[in-house]
């Protein structure tokens, strides 16, 4: 039983470390030190810009990739515009939304009701060869044409941004290149730990379902496994129902509903937990303390694996009726 538990925990691992591997590794199409290839976009006012064009006026173009939606591009353009408005003499700020459901309309309104003043428009089939990694990337072409710097990511705040257009507006500036940075992008690795977490829970409820004399496959049903591993030590419903609030929260933030009620959902469901996991702790001999944690996402999937497959056995509470 160790050596499974050992093999699979070396495989979720792996898995975890080619991800974040491949993640960091991926190119946007573009490299510093690699001239920019030619462009040529459709602007908010009707007018098109050229990046021959603007390397012809300006020493440095700063082309920002965004969406409408996306908040990280909200907050950091009042700094980029503050150091555009500093620097508007040598450089320009093209900053374009790679979001194909954003219309000019709705970039033009963006811009004006964000009182930005440095060109905007839509990516559109120009910049078809570029895949970036999220919104915002920005790249910065210096007087030569060449990709000077990438940044994945939003900026820090103002002095981060500042200090990369001095870089380039110094009259020290020799045409080095700067490595391409990749800001720390936590829903990617969200987006990891969600399906192993849910391996790891899946696993786990089969070999405690196994020892509570319950078939091990219900863990591949949802809603099934939490009202079996419920009804172990609690009332089966209450599973179901602390199960359906993060999926309830997560469906309140896309039809848009007031932002208050996701968070609401997601502590409800914690709450539901802890005494049901408290219960699970005790039958396997273990201590409130430990139910305590076992409620705590992440701690919840893995102690269910090692209580299914450890040697821990279960002991049915004597206080619950029907558990169910």
């Amino acid at each position: 039983m160790k050596k499974l538990i050992s093999v699979l925990l070396l495989v979720v691992l792996l898995a975890t470390a080619l991800s974040i591997t491949a993640y960091a590794d991926s190119g946007i199409g573009v490299k510093p030190g690699q001239n920019m290839p030619a462009f040529t976009v459709d602007l908010t006012d009707g007018t098109t810009a050229t990046l021959s064009e603007l390397l012809k006026e300006k020493d440095l173009v700063v082309l920002n990739i965004f969406a409408s939606w996306c908040k990280p591009c909200e907050r950091e353009f009042p700094e980029m515009e503050e150091v555009y408005q500093a620097n508007s003499d040598r450089m320009v700020i093209l900053s374009l939304s790679g979001e194909p459901n954003d219309t000019m309309e709705i970039i033009a309104d963006y811009k004006e009701s964000h009182n930005l003043s440095f060109p905007m428009g839509l990516a559109g089939n120009a910049l078809s060869y570029l895949t970036v990694p999220g919104f915002p990337t920005t790249i910065f072409i210096d007087r030569s044409g060449m990709v000077g710097l990438i940044k994945a990511g939003a900026f820090v705040d103002k002095a981060e941004f500042e200090s990369k257009v001095g870089y380039f507006l110094s009259p020290d500036y020799s045409g080095k290149p700067l490595k391409t940075e990749q800001a720390v992008n936590y829903m990617h690795y969200v987006e990891i730990a969600i399906p192993i977490a849910s391996l790891v829970l899946v696993i786990g409820r089969w070999g405690l379902f196994r020892k509570a004399g319950k078939k091990g496959w219900h863990s591949l049903i949802p809603l099934l496994n939490a009202y079996d591993e419920y009804s172990m030590v609690w009332k089966g419903w209450i599973g179901i129902l602390a199960t359906l609030c993060f999926p309830l929260g997560i469906l309140c933030n896309i039809v848009g509903l007031p932002a208050f009620i996701a968070p609401i959902l997601y502590a409800a469901g914690f709450v539901l937990g802890i005494p049901e996991s408290i219960r699970l702790a005790k039958a396997f001999g273990k201590s409130t303390f430990v139910g305590v944690l076992m409620a705590i996402p992440g701690i919840k999937e893995v102690s269910r694996l090692f209580l299914g497959l450890g040697k821990a056995k279960f002991q049915a509470p004597v206080s619950d009726t029907a558990n169910s």
